[in-house]
Parts: C-alpha cells; sequence; structure tokens
C-alpha cells in the first residue's frame, strides 16, 4: 500500500508541476484569476438563489436543488479538510507563487472545484444543452485551482467525485 501511496502521491506532484509551471504568462495568469471566481461562494451561492428568487416554479426547483446540493457537498468537504488537514502547495513546494491567498487554510479535497461542479452537473440535468458549457467551465475552474498554486490535481479530483454523487444522488432523490 505504501508503493502505491508514493506512486499517487508522484503522479500528483508531476502533474501539478506541469500544470503549474508549463504554461504561465500574464493573460492566463489573468484569465485563471478571473475563472477561478466561478466556483467560489459568492457566484455558487448566489446563482442558485438568482434561479429561486427570479423563476418560475420550474426554475425555483433547479435553484433549491443546486442550494441543496451545495450544502451537502460541502458540508463533507469541510469535514474532509479538517480529518485530513493537507496543506496547500504553496505552503510545502518552492517556487510557487500565489497570485491570492486563499481563505481557507487547507486543500484536500478543492472546495471551488465541488461547488462549480455541483452547479455544473444540477444545471445539466435541467438544461442538457448547455452541459458541455456548463462541466467545461466547471473544470476550468478545478484547472485554475491547480495552475493558482492553491490545490493539487488529487484535490481536484476528489472535489469532482464529492460533486458527481451528491448531485446525482440528490436529483435522483427529489425526482423519484
Amino acid at each position: 500500500m505504501n508503493r502505491l501511496t508514493n506512486q499517487l502521491l508522484t503522479m500528483d506532484l508531476q502533474l501539478f508541476d506541469f500544470i503549474y509551471t508549463k504554461k504561465r504568462s500574464a493573460f492566463l495568469n489573468y484569465l485563471m484569476s478571473w475563472i477561478t471566481h466561478l466556483g467560489g461562494a459568492v457566484f455558487t451561492v448566489v446563482l442558485p438563489c438568482l434561479f429561486v428568487i427570479l423563476a418560475n416554479s420550474e426554475s425555483d426547483k433547479v435553484g433549491y436543488e443546486a442550494l441543496l446540493v451545495l450544502l451537502s457537498s460541502h458540508l463533507l468537504v469541510h469535514i474532509i479538510k479538517r480529518i485530513t488537514n493537507r496543506s496547500r502547495p504553496y505552503k510545502l513546494l518552492e517556487d510557487i507563487e500565489v497570485l491570492e491567498i486563499p481563505f481557507e487554510e487547507y486543500s484536500f479535497p478543492s472546495g471551488h472545484t465541488t461547488a462549480s461542479f455541483s452547479l455544473a452537473i444540477t444545471f445539466s440535468f435541467y438544461f442538457p444543452l448547455f452541459s458541455v458549457l456548463f462541466l467545461s467551465l466547471a473544470l476550468l475552474v478545478g484547472i485554475s485551482r491547480i495552475y493558482l498554486g492553491v490545490h493539487y490535481p488529487s484535490d481536484v479530483i476528489v472535489g469532482i467525485i464529492i460533486s458527481v454523487l451528491f448531485s446525482s444522488i440528490i436529483h435522483l432523490l427529489l425526482t423519484l
């Protein structure tokens, strides 16, 4: 098991290094700093609230479902963060320059990725024609978290897994 763990950690660091160092530019720094906010609390909470407040009964159903997925998935994210206490890459690795210091101290799993995928998947259930757009934006949020030096790839992958599970289960339970 220890060998497998070491291999996974090595792959995690190699992928982090590739995303963080290979394609850096002023334009990507700006773009990724902007994209990452699509997974932040302000955007991910306000958007479903707008569905609830401004929409008809079908659209407010989408908003309530998205809020339920966000609430439940983030409860698990914060429990896991407290159990694992994994430090962020910029705190452990050399030559990592962060553009914005995150609010949360711990890295694993990525809350921004979980939030953006939770919304993307929930909205995809209701608006399937836009699912590629939703999921692409969510993936960019996850990549931005690595690019900005605040998450490892495994943090992002686990955030995606959590959001897929919570979005799917809650949608299934609410549509029965």
